[in-house]
């Protein structure tokens, strides 16, 4: 069966209400130009912005957890998955002073069957391109238009997450076979589901990774991100990360000359 701990250490998502509640809202409401204006003109000062379109990108990072989450549940490959569409979690913004984070509650615990390992693959597509479709596409659509928000900016904070969760996977799974499951379930995301799913061109999933130096260890590699978190125009001090796209590949030497000091 599902972990419903995992799901609420890893993926922020959850059965419980916290005691440090300050909004709690049905995702649903978010298609409500009031009720989306609220989350986010109520997150913004959270994290110390009067920029509507940055608090919809770090939303769009809270939220790419549950699009990770499904990429979880579908893998582990329970006999069935839980209904994590927008009308069956309820918006969850609350205090960690001296930050804020949200949470997504599962309003019912339903579930999905899933298929014999024989049609595995092709309902595994058609479950993605349904979620996407239905599901992500119309929310980043309502926030992008709302924010004035290039929705390319949003979906990354999505491709993000999930490329993050699917790193940690094939660094904690030790078989290989697993890995090359992981890594063909992951595919079906990024080279099966049509870029029609997404409103988009392209399927923002399908990017060729850019590899560069560690940070602090020479004979390692990492991810270049798919897009900028925007967490520089929070703090002027703070910068561009380290894997941003947007940072320059002088002062990326430069962060790392600094960081092995």
């Amino acid at each position: 069966m599902v972990d419903f701990n995992e799901l609420e250490e890893k993926f922020f998502l959850t059965l419980h209400e916290p005691s440090n509640l300050l909004l709690s809202m049905p995702a649903i409401h978010l298609f409500q130009d009031e009720h989306a204006l609220r989350l986010i003109d109520m997150y913004s000062p959270l994290i110390k912005t009067s920029e509507r379109a940055i608090a919809a990108a770090f939303f769009c990072s809270w939220y790419g957890s549950v699009c990770a989450a499904m990429q979880d549940m579908l893998f582990h490959d329970h006999g069935a998955i839980l209904d994590v569409s927008l009308s069956n979690l309820t918006i969850q913004l609350h205090d960690n002073s001296p930050y804020s984070s949200f949470s997504f509650k599962i309003n019912e615990v339903r579930w999905i069957t899933m298929p014999d390992r024989d049609d595995h693959d092709a309902w595994y597509v058609r479950m993605l391109h349904s979620y996407y479709s239905n599901e992500v596409r119309p929310l980043i659509v309502a926030l992008s238009r709302l924010t004035q928000t290039n929705a390319n900016q949003l979906w990354g904070q999505i491709v993000n997450a999930v490329y993050a969760h699917i790193d940690d996977e094939l660094i904690q799974i030790t078989e290989e076979s697993c890995k090359t499951r992981l890594l063909h379930e992951f595919q079906l995301l990024t080279h099966h589901v049509d870029a029609q799913a997404f409103g988009l061109l392209r399927n923002p999933f399908e990017r060729k990774p850019k590899f560069i130096e560690s940070l602090t260890h020479p004979n390692q590699m990492v991810k270049i991100k798919t897009a900028c978190c925007l967490a520089y125009l929070l703090d002027a001090a703070f910068g561009y990360c380290y894997t941003c796209p947007r940072l320059k590949e002088n002062d990326r030497a430069l962060l790392r000359a600094k960081a092995r000091c």
